[in-house]
């Protein structure tokens, strides 16, 4: 990385520390659960709905579901 470069258009802090942390509560703390596996499928869809929760976003997945329920009904 050219930190003088990102220093310069004012990046501010650079550094892992904040992406090890999201990776540690978003990925591994329900990835890793005593008896998990998972396909790469499957992991890739729990992985984003995680992101979508920590991002407050759930609502949005509620109102998709409901979406998709009330088409199939009718």
């Amino acid at each position: 990385m050219n930190y003088p470069q990102y220093k310069k258009i004012g990046a501010g802090i650079i550094g892992s520390g904040a992406i090890e942390s999201a990776h540690r509560t978003v990925v591994q703390k329900r990835m890793k659960q005593s008896g998990q596996r998972w396909s790469r499928r499957g992991a890739q869809n729990m992985l984003n709905l995680r992101v979508t929760k920590k991002n407050n976003r759930w609502s949005k997945i509620v109102e998709l579901v409901k979406e998709d329920f009330f088409r199939e009904a009718a």
